[in-house]
């Protein structure tokens, strides 16, 4: 064997060697799967009460009705409210914004607490309000979140803000919402809520049936959802990784010249 082609050998090894350390190393389905706790024909109690909680700054859609529609028209024209400046969103409604104190103002009413209260009760208790003052003996009030949203961040498809209509929505839905997760998206996700001046900071293993039964399985409003790259991910892409890569290929032609020279 001359040394031509003893140096093309061992520098064709050194480069496969190099090329190895930077794949990434095999992904087994315990790592990505979803909920894998639960065998066929399982059952899981639904929880109930999904209700999400009225927040500072959250935007409200109020309906006011009755046998009698004059006693409720200071209410219609409050529910169309101030417009956006952009045109494109002139006839978009505000709703009644919850203040900084967890009040809203409404007609004839006046202020009232909505902050900590679900959709049903200050409906409830604009109702009572509202019959216990006779202003309005059959009111029927309805209440909405209008800006209901959440964010996801890291691993997934589409990373982003979404807005949704309704108040019910699970972890496993927001995440689809923004294309799943990645195969190198770690399956315990951590959520980040903000509720009554407080934060919380949840980790959520989406491999467990213990998700269904998590007080994070339902999503609030203003929840962020943050998927972090697996350790596999971050391992074969640190510079750490690639240096090693260089360093065997360095290694291999510097054997290669000392054969070279023997």
């Amino acid at each position: 064997m001359n040394k031509h082609h003893l140096f093309s050998k061992a520098l064709l090894c050194s480069v496969a060697l190099a090329g190895a350390s930077l794949l990434p190393s095999c992904v087994s389905p315990k790592e990505v799967l979803y909920i894998q706790d639960v065998s066929d024909n399982s059952r899981e109690r639904i929880k109930a009460n999904y209700q999400t909680t009225i927040q500072k700054d959250d935007q409200l859609y109020i309906a006011v009705s009755s046998k009698q529609p004059e006693l409720t028209a200071p209410f219609a024209m409050s529910e169309i409210g101030a417009t956006n400046s952009n045109s494109n969103n002139n006839n978009k409604p505000k709703g009644y914004l919850v203040d900084a104190q967890g009040y809203i103002v409404l007609p004839v009413i006046g202020k009232i607490k909505a902050a900590g209260k679900t959709c049903s009760q200050l409906a409830t208790d604009i109702a009572a309000t509202l019959k216990n003052n006779d202003y309005i003996r059959d009111a029927s009030v309805n209440v909405q979140i209008m800006n209901f949203k959440f964010s996801v961040l890291g691993e997934v498809k589409s990373p982003g803000t979404y807005t949704i209509e309704g108040q019910r929505l699970t972890i496993l839905e927001a995440i689809s919402r923004a294309g799943d997760l990645n195969i190198d998206g770690n399956r315990d996700v951590t959520l980040i809520r903000e509720t009554n001046g407080t934060r919380q900071i949840a980790s959520i293993d989406l491999r467990s049936k213990n998700l269904f039964t998590s007080p994070y399985y339902y999503i609030q409003q203003n929840d962020i959802i943050y998927v972090t790259p697996s350790e596999r991910k971050v391992n074969t892409r640190s510079d750490a990784a690639q240096w090693y890569g260089w360093g065997l290929s360095g290694l291999g032609v510097t054997l290669a010249v000392i054969a070279l020279c023997l």
